[in-house]
């Protein structure tokens, strides 16, 4: 009888300890898949800080050239490279610094969003926001990269560095609270398109049309706008906790800014190659506009559509057909110029 008993209840205990044991795994199990499925933290290093950076936007700042591209067979000849190089590397130069600068505003904006980041489906892979890249770290570079852009942009044209500067500025209040601020967001972003084209003409020292000026601002507040277009869709009933800016805008409001400011940059780019004083009088120039025309509404087909989960910047960078018609464009408003001066 003892025996016996003692044989049972060491029978239940085992039970008991191989219950425990199974409630224990089945807690690490759910532990362990709770983790997988947060991004994973990875130790910091340069690969991170350069990755937050954003090099893949860089891209962006080559409205630099335009200045330059616009003012051939007036500025310069192609085949006089004494009137064309100084041009050119002013405009690399500038187009470098403007790399800088908009890499310090990344990282600022980033280290602002991290915790907000960490919710997005896209943005919590972020170095910052996974941790890749401390806070403090972020921040110290985009003090140096700043100070490094309006330093090299002022000593090459004080105009430049001017400009710059001011678009640090707007940037870093729209990374502390502006881009809370519906439409005012919008116009923050767009406006730091329109200061890229700025800087590049004060880098070299030419006078460009001020039709430019009105079809880089429609064109950017279009592209900012699909930004907010596709968070809109893709966070859904979240986007407001995302971005509180989000919480203002509705489907139909966004649409008809896409529609407006699509139209906006075509219409005022198509009378630019007719009215604009800097452009041949034969109209030739309206050549470009099917490229315009092509560009836009194929990145409208594809944020509507097949890469409507992507970042905008992305599609843009990414699409073989969108960086034919750019390079389509910029050849012939280039040979359009230079056979007519």
């Amino acid at each position: 009888m003892g025996g016996s008993g003692s044989a049972e209840r060491g029978v239940r205990g085992r039970r008991r300890g191989a219950g425990c044991g199974d409630r224990r795994a089945v807690g690490g199990h759910r532990e362990g898949a709770g983790v997988s499925a947060e991004p994973r933290r990875q130790g910091e290093g340069l690969p991170a800080l350069v990755a937050a950076m954003r090099p893949y936007q860089w891209p962006k700042n080559a409205v630099v050239f335009a200045a330059f591209v616009f003012s051939a067979g007036e500025a310069w000849t192609p085949g006089d490279p004494g009137t064309w190089w100084p041009l050119l590397w002013r405009s690399l130069v500038v187009f470098g610094l403007w790399c800088l600068a908009a890499s310090a505003t990344y990282l600022v904006n980033d280290v602002r969003d991290r915790e907000a980041d960490r919710l997005h489906p896209r943005k919590r892979f972020r170095p910052i926001a996974r941790g890749a890249v401390s806070p403090r770290t972020a921040v110290a570079a985009a003090v140096v990269l700043g100070a490094a852009g309006v330093a090299g942009a002022a000593a090459l044209d004080a105009a430049a560095g001017l400009v710059l500067a001011g678009y640090l500025g707007a940037m870093t209040l729209y990374s502390l609270g502006l881009k809370r601020v519906a439409i005012l967001d919008i116009l923050l972003l767009s406006a730091g398109v329109v200061g890229r084209a700025v800087s590049g003409a004060a880098a070299i020292e030419v006078d460009i049309s001020p039709w430019l000026y009105v079809c880089s601002s429609f064109a950017a507040f279009f592209f900012a706008t699909t930004k907010r277009w596709a968070e809109f869709r893709q966070l859904g009933a979240e986007a407001a906790r995302h971005r509180p800016s989000l919480a203002a805008y509705n489907a139909e409001v966004l649409e008809l800014m896409l529609g407006v400011s699509a139209a906006g940059a075509l219409l005022s780019y198509s009378l630019y190659t007719i009215e604009s004083a800097r452009v041949p009088d034969d109209g030739s120039m309206a050549l470009t506009i099917p490229f315009v025309a092509f560009g836009l509404f194929r990145f409208l087909l594809l944020m509507s559509g097949p890469r409507q989960a992507d970042a905008p910047d992305r599609v843009l960078f990414t699409d073989p057909q969108l960086l034919l018609a750019v390079a389509g464009f910029t050849a012939a408003a280039f040979a359009v110029l230079v056979a007519h001066r």
